[in-house]
């Protein structure tokens, strides 16, 4: 074990060692046997967006943008007046 550093001779680890290059190795088998390139994405139907359901969270959006604008004016005044009233 001179020259080579430090390395560890438990089965355990040696085992673990195994399977991790085993796992690597078909795991990269599966990526070059799965690669297909953009001609996956391409061939997939595309999808008409519903505008009915975009506009009502377009809206839904604006109703609680406007909540927390007023609310926090609201709680911005608030605080100004009690500071003005000395608490």
């Amino acid at each position: 074990m001179v020259g080579k550093g430090t390395q560890y001779q438990s089965p355990m680890i040696l085992q673990l060692v195994k399977n991790h290059e085993e796992q690597l190795a078909a795991e990269s088998q599966n990526l070059q046997e799965d690669d297909h390139g953009l001609g996956f994405f391409t061939r997939q139907p595309t999808k008409m967006i519903d505008s009915g359901s975009v506009i009502e969270w377009v809206g839904v959006f604006f109703q609680v943008f406007w909540l927390a604008l007023l609310s926090g004016s609201f709680l911005f005044v608030w605080v100004f007046a009690l500071k003005l009233a000395g608490f």
